[in-house]
C-alpha cells in the first residue's frame, strides 16, 4: 500500500465531488517551483525559465493524468447477506474501468472512519493497475458495530498518480446491504437436569418422556411442578424427563419493563437479545431443538439452519424502532411467524 495515503495533507481543496490534497512531496516540489521562479525573475536567466516551465508542466500533467485515472471508474461490493455483529467479514470490492483505451493506476479505496457508522473497515486497499475495459478485485475486512440492517452506501476512490505530488479523490456509490445478527457471547447452556437459567431469558427444556418426580429445589421453574402430585403429598414435586438424545428448548425473551410496559433501556435490551441469540445458536449447533417466545411471536421447535436463521433474523431487528436504534426495513419481513 502506498504510504503517502497515510499522511495528513498539507493542503486540501474540494470542488464538484473532487478533493485535491497536497502531499509532503508535493509541498516540497511547489516550494521548489516558487524558488526557481523567484531566481529566474531576479536573474533573467533563460535556462531557469525553461526549468520553471518544465516544473509547471509537471503540475499540469499531474492534474490531467490523475483525472483520467479516476474517470469512469465504478466500484461494487459483495458482502454475505447475514453477518454477526463484532465479527470480521470479507467485503469483496470490484473496481471496473469503463474507459476503452486508457488504464488506471495507483487507485486507493477507503471508507470513512466514523464511529457513528454501523461498521468499521480495516485500512483501505490499494489497486496498482486496472486495465482498460476490465476490472480488478480486492478484499477488505469489515466489522459491524451493532445488530440490524447494515447499508454501506459509498466509498472514497483516490489516486496519487503519476508523481505523488497530489492526491485526488472522489466519492463513489456502492450500496452494499446485509442483515447483522446480534453478537454472540459465552453463555451457560442448560442441561436436562436444569430447567432454567438466570438472566433475562428463561430456557425451558421439553423432555421426551416423564421419568420420575422429585422434591422441588431452589432455582427450579414452576412450569415443571407436578401440581397433582404436589397436592397429594403436601409438598412441591418436580417432573423429570428422560431424553432420547435430543432436547427441545423454549427461549423466552422479554424486552418490556413489567411496571411500565415500555421497552427496556437500550443497554439491557442489547444484552438480553444477545443472550437469546447466543443460546439459540449454541443449542442448535449441538443438535437440540429450539423455539423462541416473545411478546409478539412464538415459533415452533426446530434445529435446522433455516430455523436458526429465522430466529436470528427476528432478533436482529426486535426492539430497534422503539428505542430509536435503527429501522428494520425489509429485514422485518424475515421474522419467524
Amino acid at each position: 500500500m502506498d504510504s503517502r495515503y497515510d499522511y495528513k495533507p498539507l493542503f486540501s481543496l474540494t470542488l464538484h465531488n473532487r478533493t485535491l490534497q497536497l502531499t509532503r512531496e508535493g509541498g516540497g516540489f511547489v516550494a521548489l517551483v516558487f524558488g526557481v521562479g523567484l531566481v529566474a525573475i531576479n536573474t533573467g536567466n533563460n535556462l531557469l525559465y525553461l526549468v520553471l516551465a518544465m516544473c509547471c508542466s509537471f503540475i499540469a500533467v499531474s492534474g490531467v493524468l490523475s483525472e483520467l485515472t479516476l474517470k469512469e471508474i465504478s466500484v461494487s461490493g459483495t458482502l454475505p447477506k447475514t453477518i454477526y455483529a463484532n465479527e470480521p467479514y470479507p467485503l469483496v470490492l470490484r473496481a471496473v474501468n469503463g474507459k476503452k483505451k486508457i488504464p488506471s493506476y495507483s487507485l486507493h479505496l477507503s471508507f470513512p472512519d466514523d464511529k457513528n457508522l454501523g461498521f468499521q473497515a480495516e485500512r483501505g486497499l490499494y489497486l496498482f493497475y486496472v486495465p482498460a475495459g476490465s476490472s480488478a478485485e480486492k478484499t477488505v475486512m469489515i466489522k459491524a458495530r451493532k445488530r440490524g440492517p447494515l447499508t454501506i452506501r459509498d466509498c472514497r476512490l483516490a489516486t496519487s498518480f503519476p508523481f505523488g505530488f497530489f492526491v485526488k479523490s472522489r466519492k463513489l456509490d456502492i450500496d452494499v446491504r446485509a442483515l447483522v445478527f446480534p453478537p454472540l457471547r459465552e453463555v451457560e447452556l442448560p442441561t436436562p437436569a436444569r430447567d432454567s437459567l438466570e438472566g433475562e431469558g428463561v430456557v425451558k427444556p421439553r423432555g421426551d418422556e416423564l421419568h420420575s418426580l422429585r422434591d422441588f429445589r431452589p432455582g427450579d421453574s414452576l412450569s415443571s411442578v407436578h401440581w397433582k402430585a404436589s397436592a397429594k403429598t403436601g409438598s412441591l414435586r418436580v417432573k423429570e424427563f428422560t431424553s432420547s438424545g435430543r432436547q427441545s428448548y423454549v427461549i423466552s425473551l422479554n424486552i418490556h419493563d413489567p411496571q411500565t410496559n415500555a421497552i427496556v433501556p437500550s443497554d439491557l435490551l442489547e444484552k438480553r437479545v444477545s443472550e437469546a441469540a447466543s443460546l439459540a445458536y449454541r443449542l442448535v449447533r449441538q443438535g437440540d431443538e429450539v423455539s423462541l417466545k416473545t411478546h409478539e411471536i412464538e415459533t415452533g421447535p426446530g434445529n435446522s439452519e433455516a430455523h436458526l436463521e429465522e430466529i436470528l433474523s427476528y432478533l436482529a431487528v426486535v426492539g430497534l424502532n422503539a428505542n430509536g436504534l435503527g429501522s428494520p426495513g425489509d429485514s422485518a419481513s424475515r421474522a419467524p411467524s
